[in-house]
Protein backbone atom coordinates (compact mmCIF):
# COMPACT_ATOMS: atom_id res chain seq x y z
CA UNK A 1 0.00 0.00 0.00
CA UNK A 2 1.38 3.03 -0.99
CA UNK A 3 0.56 6.49 0.86
CA UNK A 4 0.25 9.41 -1.98
CA UNK A 5 -1.28 13.27 -1.88
CA UNK A 6 -3.90 13.86 -3.72
CA UNK A 7 -1.94 15.99 -6.47
CA UNK A 8 0.11 12.87 -7.11
CA UNK A 9 -2.85 10.52 -7.72
CA UNK A 10 -2.35 9.09 -11.22
CA UNK A 11 -6.62 8.90 -11.34
CA UNK A 12 -8.38 11.25 -9.57
CA UNK A 13 -11.68 9.02 -10.18
CA UNK A 14 -10.17 6.42 -7.93
CA UNK A 15 -11.90 8.47 -5.37
CA UNK A 16 -15.26 8.33 -6.58
CA UNK A 17 -16.18 4.92 -4.93
CA UNK A 18 -15.07 5.86 -2.07
CA UNK A 19 -16.51 9.02 -1.15
CA UNK A 20 -19.67 8.06 -2.94
CA UNK A 21 -20.10 4.87 -0.02
CA UNK A 22 -18.42 7.83 2.71
CA UNK A 23 -20.69 10.67 2.05
CA UNK A 24 -23.17 9.77 -0.14
CA UNK A 25 -21.23 12.60 -2.13
CA UNK A 26 -21.43 12.66 -5.71
CA UNK A 27 -17.73 13.16 -6.48
CA UNK A 28 -17.05 14.62 -9.91
CA UNK A 29 -13.24 14.80 -9.97
CA UNK A 30 -13.71 17.76 -12.75
CA UNK A 31 -15.85 20.07 -10.67
CA UNK A 32 -12.94 18.95 -7.73
CA UNK A 33 -10.29 19.70 -9.76
CA UNK A 34 -11.87 23.39 -10.96
CA UNK A 35 -12.76 23.87 -7.04
CA UNK A 36 -9.02 23.24 -6.14
CA UNK A 37 -7.63 25.99 -8.89
CA UNK A 38 -9.57 29.07 -6.95
CA UNK A 39 -9.96 27.59 -3.42
CA UNK A 40 -7.50 29.50 -1.10
CA UNK A 41 -7.38 26.97 1.14
CA UNK A 42 -6.01 24.47 -1.46
CA UNK A 43 -3.64 26.83 -3.00
CA UNK A 44 -0.46 25.48 -1.57
CA UNK A 45 -1.79 22.37 -0.12
CA UNK A 46 -0.97 18.94 -1.22
CA UNK A 47 -4.97 18.43 -0.98
CA UNK A 48 -5.20 15.73 1.30
CA UNK A 49 -3.44 12.48 2.00
CA UNK A 50 -4.15 8.96 -0.17
CA UNK A 51 -4.10 5.00 0.81
CA UNK A 52 -3.45 3.63 -2.57
CA UNK A 53 -3.91 -0.05 -3.58
CA UNK A 54 -3.68 -1.90 -6.59
CA UNK A 55 -4.35 2.00 -7.98
CA UNK A 56 -7.26 2.40 -6.26
CA UNK A 57 -7.95 5.02 -3.34
CA UNK A 58 -9.18 3.07 -0.58
CA UNK A 59 -8.69 5.98 2.57
CA UNK A 60 -8.56 9.76 2.27
CA UNK A 61 -7.57 12.26 4.94
CA UNK A 62 -7.98 15.91 3.08
CA UNK A 63 -5.70 18.76 4.61
CA UNK A 64 -6.36 22.87 4.12
CA UNK A 65 -4.47 25.74 5.01
CA UNK A 66 -6.58 28.50 6.90
CA UNK A 67 -5.97 31.68 8.22
CA UNK A 68 -7.70 32.37 11.71
CA UNK A 69 -7.51 35.71 14.30
CA UNK A 70 -6.14 35.10 17.42
CA UNK A 71 -6.83 37.03 20.41
CA UNK A 72 -4.42 39.65 19.79
CA UNK A 73 -5.41 41.00 16.32
CA UNK A 74 -2.22 38.44 14.71
CA UNK A 75 -3.17 36.21 11.92
CA UNK A 76 -2.95 32.17 13.14
CA UNK A 77 -1.84 30.31 10.02
CA UNK A 78 -4.10 26.71 11.24
CA UNK A 79 -4.39 23.01 9.31
CA UNK A 80 -7.81 21.65 8.64
CA UNK A 81 -9.05 18.34 7.89
CA UNK A 82 -11.99 17.60 5.83
CA UNK A 83 -13.23 14.27 3.94
CA UNK A 84 -12.25 11.94 6.41
CA UNK A 85 -12.88 8.53 4.92
CA UNK A 86 -11.70 4.72 4.51
CA UNK A 87 -13.63 1.95 2.50
CA UNK A 88 -15.91 -0.60 4.61
CA UNK A 89 -13.58 -3.68 3.70
CA UNK A 90 -10.03 -1.10 4.79
CA UNK A 91 -11.73 -0.08 7.86
CA UNK A 92 -10.20 -0.74 11.74
CA UNK A 93 -6.41 -1.71 10.08
CA UNK A 94 -4.86 1.93 11.16
CA UNK A 95 -5.02 3.20 7.53
CA UNK A 96 -6.92 6.43 8.91
CA UNK A 97 -4.52 6.89 11.80
CA UNK A 98 -1.68 6.67 9.88
CA UNK A 99 -3.04 8.88 6.98
CA UNK A 100 -4.01 10.99 10.06
CA UNK A 101 -0.15 11.33 11.51
CA UNK A 102 1.03 12.42 8.06
CA UNK A 103 -1.31 15.28 7.87
CA UNK A 104 -0.48 16.13 11.61
CA UNK A 105 3.23 15.82 9.96
CA UNK A 106 2.64 18.15 7.56
CA UNK A 107 1.09 20.68 9.44
CA UNK A 108 3.59 20.63 11.74
CA UNK A 109 6.23 20.96 9.02
CA UNK A 110 4.62 24.26 7.66
CA UNK A 111 5.01 25.49 11.46
CA UNK A 112 0.99 25.49 12.35
CA UNK A 113 0.53 24.67 16.14
CA UNK A 114 -3.07 23.99 15.85
CA UNK A 115 -5.52 21.57 13.53
CA UNK A 116 -8.75 21.92 13.36
CA UNK A 117 -11.70 19.21 11.84
CA UNK A 118 -15.89 19.31 11.91
CA UNK A 119 -17.24 15.83 13.11
CA UNK A 120 -20.39 15.15 15.01
CA UNK A 121 -20.58 13.86 18.98
CA UNK A 122 -23.15 10.98 17.70
CA UNK A 123 -20.42 9.98 15.25
CA UNK A 124 -17.85 7.06 15.85
CA UNK A 125 -15.47 9.11 14.08
CA UNK A 126 -15.67 11.35 17.16
CA UNK A 127 -14.31 8.97 19.60
CA UNK A 128 -11.34 7.93 16.94
CA UNK A 129 -10.70 11.87 16.67
CA UNK A 130 -10.38 11.97 20.78
CA UNK A 131 -7.44 9.10 20.37
CA UNK A 132 -5.63 11.13 18.14
CA UNK A 133 -5.78 14.19 20.72
CA UNK A 134 -8.58 16.11 19.64
CA UNK A 135 -10.93 17.95 21.80
CA UNK A 136 -14.29 19.65 21.35
CA UNK A 137 -14.05 23.23 21.26
CA UNK A 138 -17.60 25.00 19.99
CA UNK A 139 -20.55 23.43 19.57
CA UNK A 140 -23.02 25.49 17.20
CA UNK A 141 -26.01 26.11 18.02
CA UNK A 142 -28.87 26.67 15.38
CA UNK A 143 -31.80 28.54 14.60
CA UNK A 144 -35.32 26.75 12.45
CA UNK A 145 -38.78 28.22 11.95
CA UNK A 146 -41.81 26.64 9.72
CA UNK A 147 -42.65 30.12 7.91
CA UNK A 148 -46.37 30.33 7.24
CA UNK A 149 -48.05 32.96 5.15
CA UNK A 150 -51.06 34.33 4.71
CA UNK A 151 -52.93 33.51 1.64
CA UNK A 152 -54.52 36.96 1.26
CA UNK A 153 -51.08 39.13 1.37
CA UNK A 154 -49.46 39.30 -1.58
CA UNK A 155 -45.74 38.38 -2.18
CA UNK A 156 -43.21 41.64 -2.35
CA UNK A 157 -41.14 41.19 -5.02
CA UNK A 158 -37.75 42.31 -3.81
CA UNK A 159 -35.49 44.33 -6.22
CA UNK A 160 -32.47 42.21 -7.48
CA UNK A 161 -29.20 44.04 -6.62
CA UNK A 162 -25.75 43.24 -7.88
CA UNK A 163 -23.66 40.96 -5.68
CA UNK A 164 -21.51 43.98 -3.89
CA UNK A 165 -18.29 42.60 -2.58
CA UNK A 166 -16.99 45.67 -1.56
CA UNK A 167 -19.85 46.71 0.32
CA UNK A 168 -20.47 43.07 1.79
CA UNK A 169 -16.60 42.92 2.96
CA UNK A 170 -17.20 46.20 4.65
CA UNK A 171 -20.04 45.37 6.48
CA UNK A 172 -18.08 41.94 7.49
CA UNK A 173 -14.63 43.22 8.30
CA UNK A 174 -16.92 45.97 10.67
CA UNK A 175 -18.52 43.07 12.46
CA UNK A 176 -15.60 40.68 12.72
CA UNK A 177 -13.11 42.87 14.23
CA UNK A 178 -12.90 42.04 17.44
CA UNK A 179 -13.89 38.78 16.89
CA UNK A 180 -11.46 35.43 17.08
CA UNK A 181 -11.34 32.52 15.09
CA UNK A 182 -11.90 31.80 10.95
CA UNK A 183 -12.80 35.48 10.44
CA UNK A 184 -9.99 36.63 8.07
CA UNK A 185 -11.96 36.73 4.74
CA UNK A 186 -10.98 38.78 1.34
CA UNK A 187 -12.60 39.32 -1.99
CA UNK A 188 -11.01 36.52 -3.15
CA UNK A 189 -12.64 34.23 -0.51
CA UNK A 190 -15.94 35.71 -1.51
CA UNK A 191 -15.24 35.35 -5.37
CA UNK A 192 -14.38 31.49 -5.02
CA UNK A 193 -17.58 31.10 -2.87
CA UNK A 194 -19.35 32.42 -5.90
CA UNK A 195 -17.62 30.10 -8.54
CA UNK A 196 -17.71 27.17 -6.46
CA UNK A 197 -21.53 27.00 -4.69
CA UNK A 198 -22.92 28.99 -7.46
CA UNK A 199 -24.16 32.17 -4.87
CA UNK A 200 -25.63 35.00 -7.08
CA UNK A 201 -27.33 38.26 -6.32
CA UNK A 202 -30.72 36.55 -5.89
CA UNK A 203 -28.95 34.43 -2.77
CA UNK A 204 -27.97 37.87 -1.42
CA UNK A 205 -29.91 40.91 0.44
CA UNK A 206 -27.79 43.84 1.48
CA UNK A 207 -28.94 46.19 3.87
CA UNK A 208 -27.88 49.31 5.00
CA UNK A 209 -25.82 47.82 7.70
CA UNK A 210 -26.22 44.03 7.12
CA UNK A 211 -26.31 41.36 4.38
CA UNK A 212 -27.66 37.82 4.12
CA UNK A 213 -26.22 34.99 2.17
CA UNK A 214 -29.03 32.35 1.63
CA UNK A 215 -29.36 29.24 -0.39
CA UNK A 216 -32.85 27.38 -1.59
CA UNK A 217 -32.82 23.76 -1.30
CA UNK A 218 -35.70 20.85 -1.10
CA UNK A 219 -36.12 21.14 2.77
CA UNK A 220 -36.48 25.21 2.52
CA UNK A 221 -34.25 28.17 2.85
CA UNK A 222 -31.04 27.84 4.53
CA UNK A 223 -29.41 31.08 5.68
CA UNK A 224 -25.57 30.61 5.27
CA UNK A 225 -24.47 34.00 6.66
CA UNK A 226 -26.52 36.78 8.01
CA UNK A 227 -23.98 39.48 9.34
CA UNK A 228 -25.53 42.43 11.13
CA UNK A 229 -24.11 45.49 12.76
CA UNK A 230 -27.32 46.34 14.85
CA UNK A 231 -30.62 44.36 16.46
CA UNK A 232 -32.87 46.50 14.02
CA UNK A 233 -31.01 45.49 10.86
CA UNK A 234 -31.12 41.48 12.22
CA UNK A 235 -34.70 41.81 12.52
CA UNK A 236 -34.93 43.49 8.72
CA UNK A 237 -32.64 40.68 7.21
CA UNK A 238 -34.73 37.65 8.93
CA UNK A 239 -38.13 39.71 7.82
CA UNK A 240 -36.43 39.43 4.16
CA UNK A 241 -35.83 36.17 4.24
CA UNK A 242 -39.23 35.09 6.03
CA UNK A 243 -41.15 37.55 3.10
CA UNK A 244 -39.33 35.06 -0.01
CA UNK A 245 -39.41 31.94 1.67
CA UNK A 246 -41.92 29.09 1.26
CA UNK A 247 -41.77 26.64 4.01
CA UNK A 248 -38.72 26.40 6.38
CA UNK A 249 -36.01 28.88 7.21
CA UNK A 250 -33.08 27.77 9.51
CA UNK A 251 -29.60 28.76 10.25
CA UNK A 252 -27.50 25.76 11.16
CA UNK A 253 -24.71 27.49 12.53
CA UNK A 254 -25.34 30.51 15.04
CA UNK A 255 -22.50 31.81 17.01
CA UNK A 256 -23.58 35.01 17.49
CA UNK A 257 -24.93 35.56 20.50
CA UNK A 258 -26.87 38.24 19.97
CA UNK A 259 -28.43 37.06 16.91
CA UNK A 260 -29.62 33.98 18.29
CA UNK A 261 -31.72 35.91 20.69
CA UNK A 262 -33.04 38.29 17.75
CA UNK A 263 -34.31 34.79 16.44
CA UNK A 264 -35.56 33.69 19.39
CA UNK A 265 -37.76 36.53 19.74
CA UNK A 266 -38.69 36.52 15.57
CA UNK A 267 -40.43 32.56 16.41
CA UNK A 268 -37.63 30.25 15.76
CA UNK A 269 -36.97 26.95 17.60
CA UNK A 270 -33.02 27.58 19.07
CA UNK A 271 -30.98 24.60 19.83
CA UNK A 272 -27.76 25.45 21.92
CA UNK A 273 -26.53 21.93 21.34
CA UNK A 274 -26.99 20.65 17.69
CA UNK A 275 -25.12 17.63 16.09
CA UNK A 276 -21.47 19.87 14.77
CA UNK A 277 -18.75 20.27 16.99
CA UNK A 278 -15.37 22.03 16.43
CA UNK A 279 -12.54 20.01 17.76
CA UNK A 280 -8.87 21.01 17.89
CA UNK A 281 -5.56 19.69 18.62
CA UNK A 282 -2.54 20.95 19.90
CA UNK A 283 0.55 20.35 17.26
CA UNK A 284 2.91 21.81 19.57
CA UNK A 285 3.65 21.46 23.52
CA UNK A 286 3.45 25.27 23.90
CA UNK A 287 -0.03 25.59 21.67
CA UNK A 288 -2.86 26.56 24.16
CA UNK A 289 -6.26 26.95 22.42
CA UNK A 290 -7.79 29.10 25.29
CA UNK A 291 -4.90 31.83 25.58
CA UNK A 292 -4.57 31.71 21.64
CA UNK A 293 -8.57 31.99 21.10
CA UNK A 294 -9.93 33.02 24.56
CA UNK A 295 -13.67 31.23 24.89
CA UNK A 296 -15.28 32.22 21.99
CA UNK A 297 -14.17 31.18 18.48
CA UNK A 298 -16.08 32.72 15.83
CA UNK A 299 -17.24 30.53 12.56
CA UNK A 300 -20.08 30.96 10.39
CA UNK A 301 -21.78 28.15 7.41
CA UNK A 302 -20.07 30.11 5.25
CA UNK A 303 -16.40 29.51 6.32
CA UNK A 304 -17.82 26.04 7.64
CA UNK A 305 -15.18 22.91 6.34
Amino acid sequence: MKILTYRDLQSKESLLPLMDQAFRWPFNPRSFEDLVKIDPRLKDSPVGFCAVENGSVVSFVGVLDLATRALDGTVECVGGIYGVATLPSYARKGIATTLMNKAHQHFKEKGYRFSFLNTSPTLIAHAFYKKLGYADVTEYPSAHKIVEHKKAKPYRKRKIEKLDFDRILKIYNEFSKDRTGFVIRDKAHLKMFKKAEGITARQCIIGENGYVMFRKDKWGTWIRELVALNVKEMEMLISQIEEQAKDLVYDRIVLDRTLLQVYKSCGYMIHERSHGVLMVKPLTSNASFIETYGHRLYVSSLDHF
